[in-house]
């Protein structure tokens, strides 16, 4: 027997499939990949100026825009650490360690977005820099071989 709870989860679950499967924002991995190989020049881009910070953070806006969700919330982490960077002031130590602090906070979304952009769409943005381990260790050699 159904009940009334039943029946209005049902609903809300269906309405949620057919909203994320319509939302034109709610990301589509071909587009996705299009779009990071497209701008790959300029999201590999190293910013001297401060226009070209800018230009950096609103591509990795817009790319974002469509990001599936199987990655969108690291690559909005990413976004984030370029945010960050953005506004730093290298006279200012709190600054500095604020715009660290962040890098540090988001290298496992920086590994997570280079492992998914090269399994899915066969762009490699090249290694990534961390400070802690964010990759499983490697598997020991067979013994004896």
């Amino acid at each position: 027997m159904r009940t009334p709870a039943a029946g209005c989860l049902a609903g809300v679950v269906l309405a949620a499939s057919v909203v994320a499967g319509c939302a034109p924002d709610a990301g589509d991995a071909a587009r996705f990949c299009g779009q990071v190989a497209a701008n790959q020049e300029a999201i590999l881009g190293i910013p001297t100026t401060a226009d070209e910070i800018d230009d950096l953070v609103s591509t990795y806006r817009r790319v974002g825009e469509s990001a599936p969700l199987a990655i969108e919330q690291e690559w909005d982490a990413l976004v984030l650490n370029y945010e960050t960077a953005s506004t730093v002031d290298p006279g200012d130590p709190e600054s500095l360690q604020r715009v660290v602090a962040q890098a540090v906070r988001t290298e496992r979304s920086a590994v997570a977005v280079h492992d998914w952009l090269l399994a899915n769409c066969d762009v490699d943005l090249g290694d990534v820099a961390t400070i802690g381990a964010n990759r499983p260790p490697a598997a020991p050699p067979p013994a004896g071989g």
